[in-house]
């Protein structure tokens, strides 16, 4: 399974009223998927505990988009195939 497709789980998971096949790679976590502040929380745990990403040192901004939070993924290239 691809990163892109896990972080979706993740997504559903989180909250399970997100639409993960409406997501792509350039949608927005707050702008276009609708996440809130306690869902980018979550998400942040669920990705420290799944890839190791250490959001001591990573922000999650407004405007990220679902392309760059793989690409904070250590090693993404592979990682999950």
């Amino acid at each position: 399974m691809g990163i892109e497709a896990r972080l979706k789980e993740l997504l559903k998971e989180i909250d399970e009223e997100i639409d993960v096949e409406a997501i792509t790679g350039e949608s927005r976590l707050v702008e276009d998927i609708g996440m809130s502040s306690v869902a980018l929380l979550y998400m942040a745990v669920a990705l420290e505990e799944e890839f190791g990403i250490d959001f001591t040192t990573v922000e999650i901004k407004e405007g990220m988009t679902v392309d760059d939070i793989v690409a904070l993924i250590p090693d993404h290239d592979g990682a999950c195939e």
